[in-house]
């Protein structure tokens, strides 16, 4: 890839992993609220306005517990191809370029 491209690719994962954060906070919110529910809660739980069995809660919890890791997997495996893709990048970087590096190094 040239310089160009690499920096273009770069710029992509960057805003994808401010979407990515953004959205994590989703399913770790949930996941907290059904873990307190569970908690809190008798034989039956209420989650989201909707009654559950304590045990059925228990599985709505470890379903947004996969998606929280899920989430967490895409994220790893995108900072991963953005270090990949500044290790391809040599010479002297201008202003811009450096403070794209930058703001990606803050997402870890």
């Amino acid at each position: 890839m040239s310089h160009q491209e690499v920096i273009i690719q770069l710029r992509r994962l960057v805003r994808r992993l401010r979407w990515l954060n953004f959205l994590q906070l989703i399913p770790d919110t949930l996941l907290i609220y059904s873990i307190i529910q569970l908690v809190f809660g008798g034989q039956l739980v209420t989650l989201l306005t909707v009654t559950f069995a304590r045990r059925q809660a228990a599985l709505v919890a470890v379903l947004f517990a996969l998606i929280d890791l899920s989430v967490t997997g895409i994220r790893y495996n995108d900072r991963l191809a953005g270090k990949r893709l500044i290790s391809q990048l040599s010479g002297r970087l201008t202003t811009p370029e450096a403070e794209l590096i930058k703001q990606f190094e803050r997402f870890k």
